[in-house]
């Protein structure tokens, strides 16, 4: 049942561990989640190349992506849930093992069939990863801590993914395809050495001696409204957000005629603001009203694309594109932090991989609304219409997400 307005929820349980030993086991998992990111960051804006080197042609570049996403998505709230009956260490194991052979794969690689099989594979791989690692911080973040705790591992996700290109670049000019694969599988190797020193097998319903308390797992907690209102606030906030990397672009290239690598740096600058903003603003969402901040930083991600067709050459689309990554970096740990507060005790995994299935189904329905918007009406009204989600969401969110009393 739901805590109601003016009643305090009953204190859950969650991990309990020493100051240095949660310090340990966080830092580890960041360090393993920005250097797995860092390996995919690598890899993926050069896939396309390679793949049109294997006689790929436009479906099929799509596909490379898609077919990604659409495992992970798939897969994620199946890990979620059976990370917290079995303990999480083991899915991020295996997960970053299944990266290291896969880099292997994508080298003996020699048709797009063949490609496109691999990329499934991956796409399953990261949601043994990705998802369970945040369910781990989560079980790690004290009470009132969970943005700072987001905040810090959002952080490193998108740090990882930022840094990728650049180092990409440098290995594919000095060394090649291959090596950038087999790059991608080390950094996976690292990665799993330190899940494997670091990181103990703690389920959400156990202590640090592996005695089973109370408040385990649970589906029930999807049943909740305010977790369900949280869920679809997240999808269609995200239809607008997911736009951002495919038409952003197409912008640019027909209204300023703006080269890719002014485009880049444009884009890079969005991101990296993002990344660097992600902690302190995860912990502001700590010590402020966090449906406050999620809002606010919606409303302003919605305003700013709508104000992206009108914006005025190079000055302007990045000015823009600061306000969108400010207003990402708002939104995003405060969702985080909501979710795992509602989940604590009840089953971290499940809701988090829930949040992130919502998320990146967003982000893969945007482009392909924005696609048949375009088609008919033109470049302009793709941004007003990605504003329309983000306002829409906000509305929604400010009249049916209530959200049950923090402690004072």
């Amino acid at each position: 049942m739901e805590p109601q307005a003016g009643q305090e929820s009953s204190p859950a349980p969650r991990i309990n561990l020493g100051p240095g030993e949660t310090k340990r086991i966080l830092g580890s998992l960041l360090l393993a989640v920005f250097t797995v990111m860092l390996g995919v960051g690598i890899i993926a804006p050069l896939l396309p190349g390679y793949a049109q080197s294997l006689g790929a042609n436009g479906i099929v570049l799509g596909l490379i992506f898609s077919i990604f996403s659409l495992f992970r998505t798939f897969f994620t709230p199946v890990t979620g849930i059976l990370s917290d009956r079995w303990g999480r260490k083991h899915f991020m194991s295996a997960g970053m093992l299944a990266y290291f052979i896969l880099s292997l794969a994508y080298v003996q690689t020699q048709s797009t069939p063949m490609l496109l099989i691999v990329r499934a594979l991956h796409g399953l791989a990261a949601a043994f990863i990705v998802p369970v690692a945040n369910a781990y911080v989560g079980d790690l973040a004290p009470p009132e801590k969970e943005g700072t705790y987001m905040g810090l591992f959002l952080a490193s996700f998108l740090a990882g993914f930022a840094l990728g290109p650049a180092l990409g670049g440098i290995l594919y000019d000095k060394l090649g395809m291959a090596a950038c694969f087999l790059t991608l599988g080390l950094l996976a190797l690292l990665a799993l050495v330190l899940i494997l020193a670091f990181v103990p097998n703690l389920r959400t319903g156990q202590d640090e001696g592996g005695k089973q308390r109370q408040g385990g797992t649970s589906m029930e907690v999807l049943k909740s409204h305010v977790i369900i209102t949280l869920l679809i606030f997240a999808f269609v906030s995200n239809i607008g957000r997911g736009s951002i990397v495919s038409f952003v672009p197409l912008l640019a290239q027909e209204k300023f005629g703006m080269s890719a690598t002014l485009l880049g740096a444009v884009l890079t600058t969005n991101l990296s603001l993002a990344a660097v903003l992600l902690l302190p603003f995860g912990i502001l969402a700590d010590r402020t009203d966090r449906k406050r901040i999620l809002l606010v930083g919606t409303i302003l991600s919605g305003l700013m694309f709508a104000a992206l067709p009108s914006a005025s050459g190079l000055w302007g689309l990045l000015t823009v594109n600061i306000l969108l990554g400010i207003g990402t970096a708002l939104a995003f740990p405060a969702a985080q932090a909501i979710a795992v507060t509602l989940a604590r005790g009840k089953g971290m995994g499940t809701v988090l991989a829930a949040l992130q299935t919502a998320t990146g189904a967003g982000f893969a329905t945007g482009p392909l609304v924005s696609g048949m918007i375009y088609e008919s009406y033109g470049i302009d009204l793709v941004f007003h219409a990605c504003s329309g989600f983000l306002l829409i969401a906000s509305i929604y969110g400010l009249f049916f997400l209530h959200l049950p009393p923090r402690p004072t």
